[in-house]
């Protein structure tokens, strides 16, 4: 692969890395405690952030998994991917696994989880149900996070198996 192309592929895959992963940072230790802090009822600040945050995480996940692919294909030879007998291999399997978790989360989140709260929400008879709801999907972002953290330490792995 051209050596510009890569280049720019890369920086694709790290600044969509930077977006989703500093995206839930923000919300978690920035946004969420200072709404809370604010108001009483934080959601009517964390509606709008949500609103123009999700769009720009789903693009970021598409272009971290198209990128990803890009990478690896450019970079390296797939007969042997199955075996997973190098160290270069086995981290890049964690790695994809936990993409493809946070991914599964993230819309999970977005398509059933939050459709559900604002229903529930608008019917307003179901608070306890809410709130337990709201926490689930809360303790969701958490771990997104945590499992953002451990790609960019896989990643870092095989950065360091490549130099």
């Amino acid at each position: 692969m051209n050596g510009l192309l890569l280049a720019v592929t890369t920086w694709v895959h790290l600044l969509s890395t930077v977006v989703w992963i500093g995206g839930i940072y923000f919300i978690l230790y920035v946004a969420l405690p200072s709404a809370k802090q604010a108001i009483e009822q934080p959601g009517k600040i964390m509606g709008p952030i949500s609103k123009r945050y999700v769009p720009m995480a789903n693009a970021s996940i598409i272009l971290i998994i198209a990128s990803g692919i890009v990478m690896s294909l450019a970079s390296h030879n797939y007969a042997d991917l199955a075996k997973l007998s190098s160290l270069w291999e086995q981290p890049l399997l964690v790695k994809v696994l936990i993409v493809l978790l946070m991914a599964s989360i993230h819309f999970y989140r977005g398509l059933i989880l939050t459709p559900r709260i604002t229903r529930l929400t608008s019917e307003g008879s179901h608070a306890e149900q809410t709130a337990k709801l709201q926490s689930f999907s809360l303790r969701l972002v958490k771990v997104n996070f945590i499992l953002g953290i451990v790609v960019l330490f896989v990643t870092s792995i095989l950065y360091a198996h490549k130099a």
